[in-house]
């Protein structure tokens, strides 16, 4: 995850200097060439904070790292396992102090698991995917393999398991309900089924908000493919694309910030509505669609309305919608019928991904290939996948969804637009 570091107590084997080089810009949100991905409006400058850090995409590799800003662009050669320092000068004067981190690299197995394909079993519990696995020297943890999230996570009953983190300091979490500042640990090995990853960077939320240990998001996965069958409930962890993909219906993942999506198209009568969609396996509903995109295609005026609903994560607030019903949800060429979709009221937190976020209810009734070298995801229908969706009258219920447990930087980003604009609103 694009985390924003408020105190850096653990130092690491830097290139950093004395007199670090300087990025102008005008603008604070800046795009990321992070070797061959742009990663656009991913990186929101701060000059409150002390120091920012980036932490780089795995790979094992030397590559180059770019950040564009409205002005200007700068320039790394990175190796693994090393810091990077410069400074971003908002408006010729406001200074704020950036770090490069390419600590994080690809999971490593055990002497214990041979060669080939890692299964993991998994479980479906309120509504989001689960997998068992440690954090340091921690007993067996229940842990979400959460799709919608861009860093990993332990929780209070984590922490009571021994899951103890080497917190070095604060970062700005965004989630479903708002902001709020957590303590972070950016050395920690993760074990999941064999499958070992040293020097992660792992959040503390207090709050325990899910009867599971932790999350599990899915940048640990970076350059693996990532198979998930519903039908047989195991995960498997493949080093390259197998030869079954050939049996599912291939489209691209796009980038949301730093969370993958999808395309969805929503039709109802002869219109058709499509959207990016973040992929999210913490998401105990259907799909949680944004304002904007509601208030474009009508859905209000043209939706029967079934009631309202309250979704609720890890941020201190809540979110209000309203379920409506979709006649048909089309994804990677297969239709789902009358579907029962969330339509925020409101984005008072800032604003949602591109569509919005496609969450269990509809993704469990796919077999999944997530490949996350070349960001293609593959569909194919199982044996859930006719099964009617509820659609009896919601009315005022309280509705769990993860949402996005934890908002990538992207996110955070357009946040600080829409800050920006609100002051600059003529009174």
């Amino acid at each position: 995850m694009i985390v924003l570091l408020l105190a850096l107590l653990v130092p690491l084997a830097a290139s950093a200097q004395e007199n670090p080089p300087v990025l102008r810009a005008h603008s604070r949100t800046v795009d990321v060439q992070d070797g061959d991905r742009l990663l656009k409006g991913i990186w929101a400058c701060d000059p409150r904070l002390e120091l920012d850090t980036y932490a780089a995409r795995r790979s094992d590799l030397k590559r180059s790292i770019r950040f564009i800003s409205d002005l200007d662009s700068i320039s790394f050669d990175v190796e693994p396992g090393r810091s990077y320092d410069f400074i971003v000068l908002l408006d010729g004067k406001d200074a704020c102090r950036t770090r490069i981190s390419t600590l994080m690299q690809t999971c490593k197995r055990s002497d214990a698991i041979p060669a080939g394909p890692v299964t993991i079993p998994i479980t479906i519990s309120h509504g989001k995917l689960h997998l068992q696995g440690r954090i340091n020297e921690s007993e067996m943890l229940d842990l979400i393999f959460d799709t919608g999230a861009d860093m990993s996570v332990v929780y209070p009953s984590g922490k009571r398991k021994g899951a103890e983190l080497q917190l070095d300091g604060r970062v700005s979490n965004g989630g479903t309900g708002g902001m709020t500042l957590r303590q972070q640990g950016r050395d920690n090995r993760l074990e999941v089924a064999g499958l070992q990853w040293e020097h992660e960077p792992i959040l503390y939320v207090e709050k325990q908000s899910d009867a599971a240990d932790g999350i599990v998001g899915y940048p640990a996965f970076e350059q693996k493919v990532v198979e998930i069958d519903y039908d047989r409930m195991v995960m498997v962890v493949h080093d390259a694309l197998p030869p079954s993909a050939a049996e599912f219906s291939k489209v691209p993942m796009t980038l949301a910030g730093s969370l993958t999506a999808v395309e969805a198209v929503l039709v109802h009568g002869a219109a058709t509505d499509a959207g990016a969609f973040v992929l999210d396996t913490a998401g105990s509903g259907t799909l949680m669609v944004n304002p904007a995109f509601a208030a474009a295609a009508g859905f209000h005026a043209a939706l029967t309305k079934l009631g309202t609903s309250t979704s609720r994560g890890v941020g201190s607030g809540s979110v209000e919608s309203e379920v409506l019903l979709l006649p048909e949800l089309r994804l990677a060429g297969f239709t789902l019928h009358d579907v029962p979709i969330h339509v925020e009221l409101s984005s008072e937190h800032g604003q949602s991904p591109p569509g919005g976020l496609l969450c269990m209810e509809v993704l469990a009734r796919f077999n999944t290939l997530l490949d996350y070298s070349r960001y293609e995801a593959y569909f194919k229908p199982n044996a859930s996948f006719d099964a009617p969706f509820e659609t009896r009258s919601w009315g005022r219920i309280a509705y769990v969804l993860a949402g996005v447990a934890l908002v990538c930087l992207g996110s955070i980003a357009w946040w600080a637009r829409m800050a920006a604009t609100r002051r600059r609103r003529p009174r």
